[in-house]
């Protein structure tokens, strides 16, 4: 193994503390890049000094992996961060099999639909189908929200073991309160009536104004990958209804699950992330 150039003065232990703290530091702005976050609230929830964490910023925004509003002083991701996402995209290929699926959905069912991954303890929608004007912030492609919000992301919730759902949403009680008059108690009780069901949905009280039904893609060993969902712009939608659009999820899922089998390197890929949360 070639070793030339590296330092064997500097402790392995401390370099690998210093990875770690920056990576934790990017999850964290990420979870909040919409409204900005402050120097502050990043050391105070990652239990860092604020010494510490003032230096890893500004290394993070030197390099562009994070930038500081002028005026707010809140940090947000960076362009390089862009950058890098845009040159991996071509290897995860979950978007391009889903598509056609989204399309489907919401033809058949006149909502917006969505799929949806773990990232944490939150859920990132990263595609949806085409056409329909959706304005809700939360549910914009990109965006982190809290694992639970939206019926995508509770999908992902609701078939993770009871210890795992506890901690996630005790880590994310502070954020919950700005999605909905929510707390602790409704969105545990709303885990374990979907999981009665079989199946993820939720009215207005979840997420204001709207309304979303949802279920799990998997890979052919059963690892959980994602979420198709459909959100309406309604206080709930009928038992009629939502049944139906179950059906339609549940054949759009196992069409996906087919069409994985024969990707495995993202499939392989998304479940090392995910057993390592």
């Amino acid at each position: 193994m070639d070793i030339s150039g590296y330092d064997s003065s500097y402790p392995p232990q401390q370099g690998t503390q210093s990875i770690s703290r920056t990576t934790k530091i990017i999850s964290y702005i990420a979870s909040y890049n919409v409204e900005g976050v402050r120097l502050v609230d990043i050391a105070s929830s990652l239990n860092l000094s604020r010494p510490t964490v003032f230096r890893i910023l500004q290394f993070l925004v030197i390099e562009g992996w994070v930038m500081r509003h002028p005026n707010s002083q809140k940090y947000f991701l960076g362009h390089s961060i862009f950058e890098l996402g845009l040159t991996a995209a071509p290897q995860f290929k979950l978007r391009e099999l889903c598509q056609p699926s989204l399309e489907r959905i919401a033809r058949k069912t006149k909502h917006v639909s969505f799929l949806t991954i773990r990232s944490g303890v939150d859920a990132i929608s990263i595609a949806r189908s085409k056409g329909m004007i959706f304005e809700l912030p939360a549910l914009q492609i990109g965006v982190h929200r809290p694992l639970g919000i939206g019926a995508g992301s509770l999908a992902l919730l609701m078939n993770l073991p009871d210890n795992e759902v506890s901690n996630i949403v005790m880590k994310n009680v502070r954020r919950l309160r700005s999605f909905a008059d929510l707390n602790i108690e409704t969105l545990l009780e709303r885990v374990n009536l979907c999981r009665s069901q079989g199946f993820a949905s939720h009215d207005e009280h979840l997420l204001r104004g709207h309304s979303g039904v949802a279920v799990p893609i998997t890979d052919v060993a059963g690892h959980i990958l994602g979420a198709i969902s459909i959100t309406a712009s309604s206080p709930r939608i009928s038992q009629e209804k939502l049944y139906e659009i179950v059906s339609i999820l549940n054949k759009e899922s196992k069409n996906i699950k087919s069409l994985l089998s024969n990707d495995i390197g993202y499939a392989a890929e998304r479940v090392r992330l995910l057993t390592n949360f």
